[in-house]
């Protein structure tokens, strides 16, 4: 399937053309909060494309702070880069060796005792994240569209799914089996116990944390 963020703008507004029309419209009726900011660099996915773990979330937040990090010349091209599969040596955007961007302090907190079970390198190459909404948001809105861009986040769950990938539900476990059905019976499917703090830690994911941890420590990651 074709990556349809090749496509995307060099520079601001950050909108694929075949989102744009939904998007505009939800956002002439939608409230301050629920805003879609085309101010900033889309984050549909990252992290390895071949991942042997896969977590799915909701969409990117949206802070003051987020939109300092978006106007660094560094985290421009690895946002880019990430888009097209293409962040080496550290694919997973946000687990930079430096967390010094809300999203990398976000996600250094949720994967601290998992960077310990396996190591930085082994989180950072071979742990993906999925969104389920690609766009920032302060608040996610349940009547935000489905955009065609959307389709190309649900393919590469299923390219998960047939190269036997852990898959994590962290967040929108029925957004994600409405769209993605086919998860609902998968076998190496995971469940967040606590969907408003999305940490991969034992507490949140119990006897699946040793799973992801032993997929990890054998995927060859160093």
């Amino acid at each position: 399937m074709k990556n349809p963020w090749f496509d995307l703008p060099s520079s601001k507004p950050y909108l694929i053309d075949s989102d744009a029309v939904s998007i505009h419209a939800f956002n002439e009726r939608c409230s301050q909060k629920y805003k879609i900011a085309l101010d900033l660099l889309p984050e549909p996915y990252f992290g390895n494309v071949d991942a042997p773990v896969v977590v799915l979330n909701l969409n990117p937040g949206l802070s003051a702070a987020d939109y300092l990090a978006h106007e660094n010349n560094e985290f421009i091209c690895q946002a880019k880069s990430s888009l097209v599969h293409d962040l080496k040596p550290y694919p997973f955007l946000h687990l930079q060796p430096s967390p010094d961007t809300p999203g990398g302090k976000w996600w250094h907190t949720r994967t601290k005792q998992l960077v310990k079970d396996v190591g930085f390198m082994a989180v950072s190459s071979g742990l993906a994240c999925v969104q389920f909404f690609p766009y920032h948001s302060k608040e996610f809105s349940k009547a935000c569209p489905i955009l065609p861009s959307q389709k190309y986040g649900f393919h590469l769950v299923r390219e998960a799914m047939r190269r036997n990938a852990e898959i994590v539900v962290m967040r929108s476990r029925a957004e994600w089996f409405s769209h993605v059905p086919e998860l609902v019976s998968y076998e190496k499917l995971h469940i967040a116990v606590n969907p408003r703090s999305p940490y991969i830690s034992p507490g949140n994911l119990k006897k699946s944390y040793q799973i992801i941890v032993n997929r990890l420590k054998h995927h060859g990651f160093d």
